[in-house]
């Protein structure tokens, strides 16, 4: 981080008047909107920057730590008195008052763009921390709640470097987000498709490795009329791998057979539950060869997805790692995956989609692509009231499934309740709204 830069961020900053919301997007993501505009404070150690982004980024989980809490407490609709930098080191400190019933709560969120300290703070008037993105206790720098926070030494002999900023602060850490984020997000996108394309290779030497279906049913076939040939027998003579027939009209007839029967006693029995299990193992086939299908077109969906994403959250949302688990059973059932800690869940197939609409509650919300036979997406929100933000992005993840990855697609969307089920995965639906989605 530049201090230059974020000398003149200090300054935009004291243009405003309250911090309007707060949180976590990621382990080091803050999203932190003052007054109306968006700004995105990146704490990781070897990359830490303030930008803003055009594209909405949605955090991929919910942060519960008491860090989180802290946020919420001192600094979400608290009002900014001043921002400044902490001398020669790249330290912003916002210093906040946020009015309660009986006092007012003053605090400073200091964010350190420092390297090795990299990292938020709060802390009161005092400069005592009430709490931290990170813990040091091992170093000669302790950062502890309780404790107070031992500020760093100011570079000596300092020249700051001046960066060409142009007309609007804002602009430039719009420009800053884009050159930042490229190459990262391009090696994030190669790494994650590579993944996928070896999960497909996969998949689809599964696919090309399955028995044929008709010479399965053709073999049982062929099971049962040896079985009929036998019952119609009046002397049978088993041998190596074939049987001897004599029939009641004294004609003799020898038959190959491909496998070892058990007895003589059982033979007629052997052949027609091979038949049996023949035919059953060719509606397997049917029902892994549909199944394999649907995940490899599901997996091409997501790497469709993953190329077009703007920004790395996406790429976590729709392909994540260290996610919480989904029901080993439920995840047989239908794709899922959390925006916000919501938990969103698609079906691949019919027999997805039907089991997608039996399991959603009355107040989930349910969403479809209008005039177009497709998946069903349901969120996971009970009573809660959804932003617009994450039903855009469920609606866009929705419309990446469909074989057709470019057009404009109108995507409705109410609660389940409201969703009647007709025949199969048919439906009819009232009382809802409409997200228009380009892709």
């Amino acid at each position: 981080m530049n201090l230059y830069v974020l000398s003149e961020i200090a300054k935009l900053f004291n243009e405003y008047e309250k911090i309007s919301y707060i949180g976590r997007l990621d382990d080091n993501l803050i999203k932190l909107v003052l007054d109306n505009d968006i700004f995105y404070i990146d704490l990781a150690k070897s990359k830490s920057d303030i930008f803003c982004s055009v594209d909405s980024i949605l955090a991929v989980k919910k942060y519960s730590a008491p860090f989180d809490f802290a946020l919420q407490k001192y600094c979400l609709k608290s009002e900014i008195e001043k921002c400044e930098i902490d001398g020669n080191n790249r330290i912003l400190r916002l210093f906040l008052s946020k009015a309660l019933q009986y006092k007012k709560l003053k605090c400073i969120l200091q964010l350190e763009f420092t390297g090795k300290y990299t990292n938020a703070i709060i802390l009161d008037s005092k400069f005592v921390v009430l709490e931290s993105l990170r813990k040091i206790t091992q170093n000669s720098r302790i950062v502890k709640v309780g404790i107070p926070l031992t500020p760093l030494e100011q570079q000596q002999n300092f020249n700051i470097k001046e960066i060409e900023i142009g007309e609007s602060m804002i602009e430039f850490l719009h420009k800053n987000y884009i050159t930042k984020i490229t190459s990262k997000l391009e090696s994030s996108k190669q790494n994650e498709i590579q993944l996928l394309e070896n999960k497909k290779q996969k998949l689809q030497t599964l696919l090309s490795n399955l028995p044929n279906k008709d010479d399965l049913l053709k073999r049982a076939d062929k099971y049962a009329e040896i079985g009929k040939m036998l019952q119609n027998s009046s002397e049978i003579e088993l041998q190596d791998s074939t049987i001897k027939l004599k029939k009641y009209d004294n004609s003799i007839q020898i038959l190959d057979i491909d496998f070892v029967p058990k007895s003589r006693h059982s033979l007629i029995n052997e052949f027609f539950a091979h038949n049996k299990k023949l035919k059953a193992k060719a509606k397997n086939i049917s029902l892994q060869e549909e199944n394999l299908k649907d995940n490899i077109n599901f997996l091409d969906s997501k790497i469709s997805f993953i190329k077009n994403a703007t920004n790395l959250n996406d790429i976590k949302i729709i392909n994540p790692k260290n996610q919480k688990k989904i029901d080993k059973k439920e995840s047989k059932k239908y794709e899922s995956f959390f925006i916000n800690d919501l938990k969103i869940s698609v079906g691949k197939n019919q027999k997805e989609n039907i089991e997608l609409l039996k399991d959603a509650r009355a107040n989930d919300i349910w969403m479809h692509i209008r005039g177009i036979p497709s998946s069903h997406l349901i969120i996971h929100c009970s009573k809660n009231i959804i932003r617009e933000e994450i039903l855009q992005k469920a609606a866009l993840i929705l419309c990446s499934f469909l074989k057709t990855k470019s057009g404009n697609f109108i995507v409705d969307y109410t609660k389940r309740k409201f969703v009647k089920i007709k025949e199969g995965a048919n439906v009819v639906y009232s009382n809802y709204s409409t997200i228009n989605i380009k892709t």
